[in-house]
C-alpha cells in the first residue's frame, strides 16, 4: 500500500530556466483520492510532472483528504497552499477566507455525472420519470455529506420536485456506504468513485443510480484553488505547478493512458476495485441516456464555468450557507492559468472544452475485472 502523503523533491529540468528560491521551499497540495476531480493531482504526484516546471529547490507534498471541506480547512489554516475541490466547498472557502484564497483553474466539468448523482436502495422500483422518483422519495431516509457538491444537488432536487423526506441526514461517504450495505438508507447522493462502488453497474449492487445532475440542471465543476499569499510570494512555483497540472489533464484525456491512470489512482484510493475506479471517470452513467459525455476539461474558466460559479454563490447565499451573494473581488482569477495555456503552445480542442472531453464507455469495455 502506498502512503497517501508523498514528499516529492527535484530540480527543474534546466538549471536557471526558472528563478528559484535560495533555499529549499516546501509546499502542500490538498487533494481527495476518493474523488475523480483529484485524479490529475495523483497523476502529477506519481509522474513527478511538477518537477519539470517549478524552481530548483522546490519540494511539494501531496496530502489526501476524504472531503473538500477538509482541504478547505487546511487551506484557511495555511497547512496547504494548493487545493482540489468541487465548486460548493470552493465557494464556501473563498467567502470565509475573505479574499485570501483564489480560484485559479478548473479540473473538469460535467452535466452532473460526478457529484450530482442519486443512489437508491437496490429493491426500489423502476422509475419512469424524475417526478415518479421524487414521489417515492417522500417520507424516505436520505443522506448526503453536508457542505459538499452532493448536498447542493440534493437540496436543488428537493426544491424542484417538492420532496419531503422523513429525514435528511448529514453523513460522510464512509457512513453512507456502511448504511447502504446495512439497508438503513433509502437514498443518498455522493460522489465518484464511492458511488459506483455501491451501485449495480460494476460495484457491489447494494444500490442503483437513478438520476444525475440533468434532473435539476445541477452541473459538477472541479476547482483548483491557491492561497493568495503563496501566489504573491512564490509566483514561479504557482505558475510551474499550473503548467504541470495542464500536462496531467492532457495525460488523463488520452485513452491510451486510461489504464495507467487507474493503476496510479488505485495506490491512493485503497480498497476500491480498479474496475470501479475506471468506471467512475471513464464509464457512462446509466441514468443519463441522452448525453454520452462524462466530463469535459477546459483548464481555465470559460462561460459555462463562470455561470456555474455564479449560480452556486447565489444558491449558497439563498440557503444560508454563506452570508453574501458575491465572491470577494478577484476571487475568480485565471490570468496565470491562461498565461500558462498560451505559452504551452497547446491549441483549444473545441469551444467550451479547451483540452477535450471524456465520453463514457460501457461497463463491458472496462479492462479491469477485479
Amino acid at each position: 500500500m502506498k502512503r497517501f502523503s508523498k514528499v516529492l523533491g527535484a530540480l527543474a529540468v534546466t538549471v536557471g530556466l526558472l528563478a528559484g528560491p535560495a533555499a529549499a521551499e516546501k509546499f502542500v497540495v490538498g487533494f481527495q483520492p476518493y474523488d475523480t476531480i483529484s485524479y490529475q493531482a495523483i497523476i502529477n504526484a506519481e509522474l513527478g510532472l511538477w518537477k519539470k516546471y517549478t524552481p530548483a529547490g522546490t519540494e511539494i507534498e501531496f496530502h489526501p483528504a476524504v472531503q473538500g471541506t477538509v482541504v478547505a480547512s487546511n487551506m484557511r489554516a495555511n497547512r496547504a497552499q494548493i487545493g482540489y475541490m468541487s465548486i460548493m466547498p470552493a465557494v464556501t472557502l473563498c467567502v470565509r477566507a475573505k479574499g485570501d484564497v483564489k480560484m485559479v483553474s478548473t479540473t473538469d466539468m460535467s452535466e452532473g455525472t460526478r457529484c450530482s448523482l442519486l443512489l437508491v436502495r437496490k429493491d426500489a422500483p423502476e422509475f419512469k420519470s424524475n417526478e415518479e422518483l421524487a414521489r417515492w422519495l417522500d417520507g424516505k431516509i436520505i443522506a448526503a455529506p453536508k457542505g459538499s457538491a452532493s448536498d447542493q444537488y440534493m437540496r436543488r432536487f428537493f426544491k424542484k420536485y417538492n420532496v419531503k423526506p422523513a429525514e435528511y441526514l448529514n453523513q460522510t461517504i464512509e457512513v453512507i456506504s456502511t448504511n447502504f450495505r446495512a439497508g438503513t438508507l433509502d437514498a443518498a447522493s455522493l460522489w465518484e468513485p464511492t458511488l459506483s462502488e455501491l451501485a449495480s453497474e460494476v460495484g457491489e449492487g447494494v444500490g442503483r443510480i437513478v438520476a444525475d445532475g440533468s434532473a435539476c440542471d445541477n452541473k459538477d465543476l472541479g476547482i483548483v484553488v491557491m492561497r493568495k499569499d503563496f501566489m504573491e510570494k512564490y509566483p514561479k512555483v504557482a505558475e510551474g505547478y499550473l503548467r504541470s497540472d495542464l500536462e496531467a489533464q492532457l495525460f488523463m484525456l488520452n485513452p491510451d493512458n486510461w489504464e495507467k491512470v487507474i493503476e496510479m489512482v488505485s495506490g491512493y484510493a485503497t480498497g476500491v476495485p480498479k474496475r470501479v475506479l475506471w468506471y467512475s471517470v471513464f464509464g457512462k452513467v446509466p441514468a443519463n441516456t441522452t448525453n454520452p459525455v462524462r466530463e469535459w476539461m477546459n483548464f481555465y474558466f470559460g462561460d459555462r464555468e463562470k455561470a456555474n460559479i455564479a449560480e452556486v454563490v447565489a444558491f449558497l447565499h439563498q440557503e444560508g450557507v454563506i452570508n453574501t451573494d458575491k465572491l470577494p473581488e478577484g476571487t475568480v482569477d485565471d490570468s496565470l492559468t491562461r498565461k500558462v495555456f498560451k505559452e504551452s503552445g497547446y491549441k483549444p480542442a473545441a469551444p467550451g472544452a479547451a483540452l477535450g472531453m471524456i465520453k463514457g464507455a460501457s461497463a463491458s469495455e472496462c479492462p479491469f475485472k477485479d
